[in-house]
């Protein structure tokens, strides 16, 4: 029976994957039966795994679907979220990395509104120009320069009041850059033109004390508020130009395009640093004159951006797949590039704190590297760290607050790029450094999403120390962004609290041993309480049982040290007064033990030892004998 019913399922399955795989090969004795068997069961499993694959896949879009209809997002696994991603933007969305949620999703918590810098202006590039503030002053500490869609240069106060407003440039073309003076100690803006044209504008800046004319009879709170006011300043903001030069073709008559102008200052002097696209950079002097050009890279595309690095002193170039460090003064690298990626290259920034000689690298796929440039005291290119992958999309970084600030942004020729949600990611450096164990990681601090705003640019204003402690901790920081289709800057005050520094690596030599501070870590503190208090237990037995050994002199609980030290004084003084008055009768006494030496050498025959000792020797000879004086004399100590 159980043979018919095992041939009759058999057969069923026969039909169902004639049906799915088509008629497989009839059997005719037992060895073509066995391996129509074995190809049935293989077909059978991988059915089963496909069909598996697929209830997952129906699980994962029920839960999306339930997510889009409560309107809250779905954790979904790294890899399922990945997958979907790429094919549809809606999933960034309305999913998380489940593995990397982020810590917090409060928007207006961390960024709180202020105002629209320039609401009547199509901003496309905008920039915080640090002002030098006097102590004490009430003056502003930035301004916001902004240049918009017609090429034209407007300075704002971060109370949204014009103080340059639509400044003619004069390029032909579209602008592509606009950068800033590195310093406080002179302002002015460099900006860059398609036709390779560069235009340095000075910017002068005059603060003055706002006058107003106190009438007679007015009240005592107006006095009160226009003196506290009086340190209040107006600014007058004018520019002109300085110098313009543009990129000059090369020997062979080259067609090089200019990328990126990064102004620097070396003492008194100010150098324009220029990287094209055929991967040559050119320093220039104030005036407009080229100092030298070397060539940095072969990458297609040349030179895409240069940042300060050391203080200055030198120059960290990148391109699509290497990046290095170009000395100014030298024109020339003082090390090899740095390389070893697939992705492009998309933007680069210095870790928060600038001092650990690390570089962050932004690819197009999404990925975030971070490469250590030093070992020791030595140049290294070492892979130290990978953010998790929480994006297909490329992010512009900024650093803060021990955070890195990532900005999701879609490549021009990316399809459907207007699909994608831009969200504001901050990446906590220290426990990314600490590394995952298997609960969700704590990577992301803060997940910012503007929707339905799109921000396409930001700008940070006031970025303070990154370990815990350092400058500005306390003070809030600022950010203007700007949103697609949009008018205007929005200016936000930012805060977030910074993380504490990772767990510094044990040293080598301590790794194979126990030293003190390890040991105290390792040792639990109720450990430390027990053995304090077993202490303290001996210590009062040894106290009872030394009040309870009877001694016939004073207890030590009430011996007092200042009165021996008193006492000890009294007797050397009184020991001293003796010595002064028995120094005449000791050398009486020497004198008279020499002549009865010598009266007991050659004595007379009839004569007495004892009649020959002076009288003085004798008086003291009986004090010596009846114990009430002693003396060191040595007549008296041989027993006389």
């Amino acid at each position: 029976m159980r043979t018919l019913l095992w041939l009759a399922g058999l057969l069923h399955a026969q039909e169902v994957l004639a049906g799915v795989f088509g008629s497989p090969a009839p059997c005719h004795d037992e060895e073509s039966c066995k391996v129509r068997l074995s190809t049935l069961t293989s077909k059978l499993d991988e059915l089963r795994d496909e069909m598996r694959g697929k209830h997952l896949t129906l699980q994962a879009l029920e839960e999306i679907r339930g997510g889009i209809l409560s309107g809250r997002r779905v954790e979904l696994p790294s890899a399922q979220r990945q997958h979907l991603e790429r094919g549809s933007p809606m999933i960034s969305e309305v999913t998380f990395d489940a593995r990397h949620r982020p810590v917090s999703t409060n928007v207006t918590r961390h960024f709180q509104w202020q105002r629209v810098i320039a609401p009547e202006l199509q901003v496309r590039q905008h920039a915080f120009l640090h002002l030098k503030k006097s102590p004490g002053s009430k003056s502003a500490s930035a301004l916001l320069v902004l240049l918009d869609s017609e090429s034209k240069l407007s300075i704002y106060s971060l109370e949204n009041e014009p103080l340059l407003d639509r400044f003619d440039l004069g390029h032909e073309g579209k602008i592509i850059q606009l950068e800033l003076s590195p310093t406080q100690e002179n302002h002015f803006v460099v900006t860059v033109g398609e036709d390779n044209g560069i235009r340095v504008h000075n910017i002068k800046i005059i603060a003055k004390k706002q006058k107003t004319d106190v009438k007679d009879g007015e009240k005592e709170e107006e006095k009160e508020k226009e003196k506290k006011d009086k340190d209040v300043r107006t600014l007058n903001v004018t520019a002109s130009l300085a110098t313009q030069f543009t990129l000059s073709h090369g020997e062979l008559e080259e067609t090089r395009k200019l990328n990126v102008v990064l102004p620097i200052e070396r003492g008194s002097q100010t150098f324009f640093i220029a990287g094209d696209s055929l991967g040559g950079v050119s320093v220039f002097f104030r005036n407009g004159t080229m100092r030298g050009r070397v060539r940095v890279t072969e990458d297609p595309g040349g030179v895409k951006g240069l940042i300060r690095a050391q203080g200055q002193q030198q120059v960290l170039f990148y391109s699509s797949h290497a990046f290095g460090f170009f000395s100014p003064s030298q024109v020339d690298l003082q090390y090899p590039p740095c390389t070893g990626w697939n992705s492009p290259l998309y933007d680069l920034a210095m870790e928060p704190g600038y001092s650990t000689g690390r570089v962050l690298l932004a690819l197009q796929d999404g990925d975030v590297l971070v490469y250590a440039t030093t070992r020791g005291k030595s140049k290294a290119c070492d892979l130290a760290l990978k953010f998790p992958h929480v994006s297909v999309l490329p992010f512009n970084l900024h650093s803060f607050r021990g955070h890195v600030m990532a900005l999701a942004t879609p490549l021009p020729d990316m399809e459907k790029k207007d699909e994608y949600v831009r969200e504001i990611f901050f990446f906590n450096m220290a426990a990314m450094e600490n590394g995952y164990g298997s609960a969700p990681s704590r990577a992301i601090t803060l997940q910012a999403s503007f929707k339905p705003k799109q921000p396409e640019t930001l700008a940070m204003l006031g970025q303070p120390a990154a370990g815990p402690g350092g400058a500005g901790e306390k003070a809030k920081s600022q950010v203007a962004i700007r949103f697609k289709e949009e008018k205007g800057v929005e200016l936000y005050d930012l805060t977030l609290r910074t993380p504490p520094p990772p767990k510094a690596a044990a040293d080598s030599s301590s790794s194979n041993g126990w030293d003190m501070s390890s040991l105290l870590n390792w040792f639990p503190k109720v450990g430390v309480f027990g053995i304090a208090l077993v202490g303290v237990i001996f210590w009062n037995i040894k106290k009872v049982s030394g009040q309870s050994s009877g001694s016939p002199g004073p207890e030590m609980d009430d011996f007092d040290e200042e009165l021996f030290k008193e006492k000890l004084r009294e007797r050397r003084a009184n020991q001293a007064d003796l010595d002064r008055r028995t120094m005449p009768i000791e050398i009486e006494v020497s004198n008279a033990c020499t002549a009865w030496r010598s009266a007991k050498l050659y004595p007379s025959k009839d004569e007495d030892i004892g009649g020959s000792l002076p009288r003085t020797l004798a008086r003291f000879h009986a004090q010596h004998k009846a114990g009430q004086r002693r003396h060191s004399s040595v007549c008296l100590l041989e027993g006389l």
